[in-house]
């Protein structure tokens, strides 16, 4: 089987899953955890997982569970691994992604508890430091969504499954929320005091970061414990 053959048995719209593994193709159409040709919802169907699979925490013998259908042809080392596998033992003696994500996460949920402590028991300290760390989250968020970037196609390809997907476009959500908080305090740097729908606005995008950044921690949290 040719490679572009293979790339065609990705389990969507009622074709088979197929996946490679050391020059052999494997059916895994029947197995339920390549339902729709996702695997943990990271993996795709249609590729060759020969490079992918070392970072599995399971080993070759899940393979022996499902039929080898032929051989792939030009076997030989998947285009680019050899680069992306120097990349990946890079990347998991630095961890950058999940070292640069933290912190504007943290920071963001601080922003918020800052701004919820000022309206109950006020004092212009609380809403200042509320602002300063919405503002320097938002600094860091890039980075982070970078440093995301590199983790999905360094360790995954860029699998276009759900965790990503969900994970990328909370990221958007989240920098889109604080912007526009952060242009709003700066126009108006009593927003927080109330009395206009500028300051209603203002709240509610500093409240509503909240909700987004849980999810992408939550969907996070479903890359290392899948079955979660």
């Amino acid at each position: 089987m040719r490679r572009d053959e293979l790339k065609e048995k990705d389990g969507k719209d009622g074709s088979k899953a197929y996946i490679a593994y050391k020059g052999k193709v494997y059916d895994v159409t029947g197995s339920p955890k390549w339902a729709g040709g996702v695997h943990m919802a990271r993996h795709t169907a249609g590729r060759d997982l020969s490079d992918t699979l070392k970072m599995a925490p399971h080993g070759e013998e899940v393979l022996e569970r499902v039929s080898s259908v032929g051989q792939l042809e030009d076997s030989g080392p998947v285009p680019g691994a050899d680069s992306k596998h120097a990349l990946r033992l890079l990347y998991r003696k630095l961890h950058p992604h999940p070292l640069a994500i933290h912190f504007p996460l943290g920071i963001f949920t601080f922003s918020a508890l800052m701004l919820g402590v000022f309206l109950l028991f006020g004092g212009p300290s609380f809403e200042l430091a509320s602002f300063y760390a919405l503002l320097s989250a938002l600094v860091f968020t890039p980075p982070a969504v970078l440093a995301g970037m590199f983790s999905w196609w360094v360790n995954y390809d860029m699998a276009s499954t759900r965790i990503f997907i969900n994970k990328l476009g909370g990221s958007v959500v989240v920098m889109a929320l604080a912007m526009a908080a952060v242009f709003l305090r700066l126009i108006r740097p009593e927003i927080a005091y109330g009395g206009s729908g500028l300051s209603t606005l203002y709240l509610a995008l500093v409240f509503g970061i909240l909700p987004t950044v849980f999810f992408i921690a939550y969907n996070g949290g479903k890359l290392t414990w899948p079955d979660s």
